[in-house]
This record gives C-alpha cells, structure tokens and sequence, in this order.
C-alpha cells in the first residue's frame, strides 16, 4: 500500500472490505475455560509497554481445542505448549481505519486463545497503532514493540506503514506477516511475508478478462484509484492488459485522496469520456461513495473494484448491487473443517461473523504455531525467528481458511523467492448487499494473456 495522510485509509489488503493495508487487533491468548494474557497498546500511539491485561475467553468452545488438534496435530510438548512467544500487531487502531484494526485484532485475539485451548503455544499480543497509515506512528509504535515488549513475531498492516518498518523488520528479524495491504514496496524483504494477493496488481488480469468476455463491445475502460495501493495496476497492468484483451484503450485514468467521500468531480470528467466499463482500484469506504455517487450520476457502465466491505456495501446502499470485484476472497460459508471452527468460534467469542481481513490475521497466527510444530519436531529452538522462518522456505505450504471442502482444509502456498503468496481468486458481484462468486480466476504468469486468468 501506499501512504496517506493523517486521515487516509489503510493501505489495501484487496477485498472483501480489502485494503492492502489493514488494521488492527486485540488479542491475546486464553487457556481452556480460563483467560490469557494481552498486552494492549496504550491508547493513541501505539505500544507503550503496559502491563498484559486480562482477556475473557470464557467464550472459547472446549470442542475447538479437540477439533484443532484433528486439523493440525496433538498438542502438549510436540504442539508447543511450553513455547510462548511475545508478538506484535501493528495496525489501525484508531483514525478513520479503525473498522480494520478491529477485525484484524479480533481474528488475532481469536486465533491465540484457539490454540492454547487445542493445548498449543502462547501468543503473547502487543498492539501497535500506526493511526491509519501514518508512518511517523508506524516507526515509533515498532520500536517501542521491539524494545519494550521484546516482540519476535509482528503482524503488520497498511502498506505505506508497513514499508517504512521493513529495515526494522530485517534489523530485528521480526517473523512478520501482512494480511492487509500487501503491497509491491514490500515483495521480498527480509523476514516479511504478505499474506494476500498483491493488491490490485495480481487479480487486475483476470477482473478485466471477465469484463471483457461478458461485455465483448466493451473498448473503452476508465480507471480510479489512489496512489495507496494498486498504483502499478492502474498505471501499467490495467491498460496493458485491456489493450490485448480488446484492442482498446484506457480514456481516463482519476486519482483521489484515500478517504474521500465527495467524488462529484471525477464523476464528471468519467461521464465526459464516456467509458465502456470502469475498473476501481479504490478500498475501503471510499468504494462506496464513489459506486454510489457514479450511479446516481446515471453513469451506467459495469464497475468492478478490487475488494468488498460490509461497511461500503452499507455507505453504498442499493447502488452496490451493480458493483463487482475481483480478490482472493474470504467465504465464511466455506464448509472446510478449519473454517467452521474459526466461524463457529468468531460467532461466540464476538457475536458476528468474521469477514476477509480478519481471517487473514487469524490465519497468521496458526502459521505460525504450524512452524513451531515443525521446528520442535526437529528439535529446534522455536523462539528463534531464523529457524522458524527456515521452517517456512524449507516447506511453504499452509493449511488455509480458503479453498477445501467439507472434508478438508484448503491450502496457500508461499513463494520462497519473493514472499508473496498464492490464494483462491474469483470474481464477485454484490447481491442485496453480500457477494456472490461468479467466476474463478489464476495470477497472471509474466507475458502471459491475461484472457488465461479466466479459470
């Protein structure tokens, strides 16, 4: 993702409510029937040392630790039940992306106590806030993680913030992972891993694949975005592929600040070229405002964005109903084993359904009790993040909330080279407010045609 002022949004995580860089996270850990130990931030800026504060997981289900054990192996010694480890969440915790620091920390907070519950490891959680996307705030909040709350572990958000800290990242050896906003300024660094689909850049391809073959006299293609995330999408992927896709041509290309709630003049100056179809690369709110303000302009092209929210579907209202995207999208509905767990528990812990970004931070924490299982089997030390990460490139694949059937997990896999990952993609349109898959599509191979994402 990419920066923003004081008041922007997180950096995009892709979809379902997807900002490449999303917030933040309570969490902590909880003992079967008992309560765990959390390490909140204080408030406003980001860790400040507090003491752990007591979590309630009364909630925790004594069945999830029984079906976790089924899914990923027996806990006690060979499950890390002796190991604790000090982690940190940096996210939006406060400013105007608080709605993904809320998510991302409660499917954190979820996942800790899950595992000591299934007799696992320790997740201590210390929150960081980095006031949704202020960089100033990210630095300062990861060093005092570091030097205060001796963290080994961080997950990160956003992604202007998170590529400020990659040299904290690498000088510290913070086994890190980004399920928000995934972004090009982090793609290989030392000790960090994205755990989305590079926003906007990786399902462009394919969104405008779909357009193409169910609009085929569509030639001219508008294009909005920020310049916080999916920028390369907007400026390079999108027209390169809609050129060899249709023989047309991008004949608008709109930025607007991150948090932007009046669009009436980009609207206009859509409406004056006269597009076939538009591609959004905004997230967020803002996606809302603008799908609705585009309809009520009478603009009626197909949009297709790159990710859904609860809350832009609720800004957008009955207009979102004619918005589709494209992302590697979180399905609470997925009858994977591991999956009803996560939801079943989601439900009890926090009296909701969990959505994309919160999976995502939920998902991290298992990865990394998983490689903890595998560096005990091994005899190793598991608190040493070089050998856990060694762990991880030895062998990339992940049992995942994504994909499976009712009989098993689905599984993601990380590339060892550039520490992206590969996930299920679709493309998704919004009926009476909730997305409904209409199509599978693949990351598009370098030089390939992008009419091959279609699956």
């Amino acid at each position: 993702m990419s920066r923003r002022k004081p008041t922007a949004r997180p950096s995009h995580l892709s979809f379902p409510s997807i900002d490449v860089s999303r917030r933040g996270f309570l969490g902590g850990a909880a003992a079967l029937g008992g309560t765990a130990l959390l390490a909140a931030c204080g408030g406003g800026g980001g860790a400040s040392g507090s003491s752990p504060t007591k979590v309630d997981t009364s909630k925790i289900d004594p069945g999830a630790g029984k079906a976790l054990q089924g899914i990923f192996g027996p806990g006690g010694k060979a499950g890390g039940s002796g190991v604790t480890l000090s982690a940190g969440m940096l996210l939006a915790m406060t400013g105007q992306g608080s709605f993904f620091g809320k998510v991302m920390s409660q499917g954190a907070k979820l996942a800790a106590a899950q595992i000591k519950a299934a007799d696992g490891i320790t997740y201590d959680i210390h929150i960081g806030d980095h006031k949704s996307g202020d960089v100033p705030a990210a630095l300062s909040s990861t060093r005092q993680l570091v030097t205060q709350n001796k963290i080994k572990v961080l997950q990160t958000s956003y992604g202007a913030p998170s590529e400020a800290i990659v040299p904290l990242i690498g000088q510290n050896k913070l086994l890190s992972f980004n399920g928000g906003g995934s972004s090009p300024g982090q793609v290989g660094k030392p000790f960090l891993w994205q755990t989305r689909m590079i926003f906007g850049d990786d399902p462009c391809p394919g969104a405008l694949a779909w357009i193409a073959k169910t609009f085929p006299k569509a030639r001219k293609l508008a294009i909005i975005g920020t310049q916080e995330n999916g920028v390369t999408g907007a400026k390079t992927i999108a027209p390169a592929a809609w050129k060899r896709l249709t023989g047309g041509s991008v004949v608008a290309n709109e930025q607007h600040d991150v948090g932007a709630t009046d669009f009436s003049s980009i609207v206009a100056r859509i409406k004056s070229a006269r597009p076939d179809a538009i591609l959004t690369f905004s997230f967020g709110d803002d996606v809302g405002y603008l799908v609705k303000q585009l309809r009520e302009a009478n603009v009626k092209v197909p949009i297709m964005g790159i990710e859904f929210t609860g809350q832009a579907a609720k800004v957008a209202g009955a207009a979102y109903d004619t918005y589709t995207f494209a992302t590697d999208f979180y399905d609470p509905k997925n009858p994977n084993p591991w999956n009803k767990v996560f939801v079943d528990g989601h439900k009890k812990m926090f009296g909701e359904d969990p959505e994309y970004y919160g999976a995502n931070y939920y998902e991290e924490v298992f990865f990394v009790w998983e490689l903890v299982r595998r560096v005990l089997a091994d005899g190793g030390d598991a608190t040493d993040t070089t050998t856990l990460q060694k762990a991880l490139v030895a062998n990339p694949k992940f049992k995942s909330l994504y994909g499976g059937d009712a009989s098993a997990p689905g599984e993601v896999e990380f590339s060892t080279a550039d520490h992206t990952i590969s996930k299920p993609m679709g493309v998704f349109k919004v009926v009476g407010g909730q997305p409904v898959k209409i199509a599978d599509i693949v990351k598009l191979a370098s030089g390939a045609d992008p009419a091959k994402t279609l699956v």
